[in-house]
């Protein structure tokens, strides 16, 4: 039976339906999925952490709001995971029906080690008076997990064609183009790429592909150092060889070329073999 830690705060109108759609979500994995039930009150950061060191080899299923730093706990004025504590959800399904976080702090808790994070990267947007549509949507792809589908590209795919039945049978001219909005903002990783506007990241996802988001800042601050380094070795090399014979000495076949060579071609095939390791995990 698969296990799962579920946080649902409910303090106001919106957080009254995902609330309500948790619900939903436990009563359609009864007898699938044994839960840890954080409701309202419990939601806490406090008790969020507790149980995530308590049962370390759950899910993490959160339902309410959230925002690119973190998922609000009960009250909304505190998180019970952002930044400071998603190293928690490291080896973990984190299932979450929550605005912007997958922006950002989602992005961020894969890099730490989750083993799969769904969310959103904008806001989910929903019509009450609909509400049933986009719950559907909402639970369908842990649902799938559920019933034993462990693909998540093809977990993807099943929660795109349910957004697609949704908006097809929904009558309501603004809730399908909700529907339709939160069916193109819905990210999972690893399946999907996460956008970065760091150059040495994009540099890394270049070489590494989505293994290259796993890669701490050392990776950049690495190849800087190299390159610098190996710049001053050849402009004191050079200049030296000036000195002794001109233009003509610093052109031709020397020595501490070759040598300057071989040590590139080492750390060329040391960042190779990184490459296949990091994609071999």
């Amino acid at each position: 039976m698969i296990e799962a830690i579920i946080v649902r705060p409910e303090f106001d109108a919106a957080s009254k339906w995902s609330y309500e759609w948790a619900r939903r979500l436990m009563d359609a994995v009864k007898g699938k999925v044994a839960f840890v039930d954080l409701a309202a009150d419990d939601a806490t950061r406090a008790n969020t952490e507790k149980a995530l060191k308590d049962y370390q080899s759950h899910d993490f299923i959160f339902y309410d709001h959230g925002n690119e730093e973190g998922l609000a706990a009960q009250g909304g004025e505190a998180y019970c995971i952002d930044k400071s504590n998603d190293s928690l959800l490291k080896g973990r399904i984190v299932y979450t029906m929550a605005c912007l976080w997958a922006s950002d702090g989602g992005v961020d808790a894969w890099r730490k080690g989750a083993k799969v994070v769904v969310g959103y990267e904008k806001e989910f947007t929903f019509n009450p008076q609909y509400e049933d549509f986009f719950c559907r949507v909402a639970n369908a792809g842990y649902i799938a997990y559920a019933n034993g589908e462990t693909d998540w590209a093809k977990i993807k795919q099943i929660m795109i064609d349910e957004f697609n039945k949704a908006i097809d049978e929904c009558d309501d001219p603004w809730s399908k183009l909700w529907l339709q909005w939160d069916r193109d903002i819905l990210r999972i990783y690893p399946v999907d790429m996460p956008k970065s506007k760091c150059v040495f990241r994009r540099m890394a996802l270049r070489l590494f592909g989505t293994p290259g988001w796993k890669l701490s800042k050392a990776f950049p601050i690495s190849a800087v150092l190299y390159a610098f380094g190996l710049g001053v070795l050849l402009h004191d090399f050079a200049d030296v060889l000036y000195q002794l014979g001109g233009p003509a000495e610093v052109l031709s076949l020397q020595g501490g070329y070759i040598g300057a060579a071989i040590m590139t071609t080492g750390f060329l095939l040391s960042y190779y073999e990184i490459n296949s390791l990091i994609k071999s995990n």
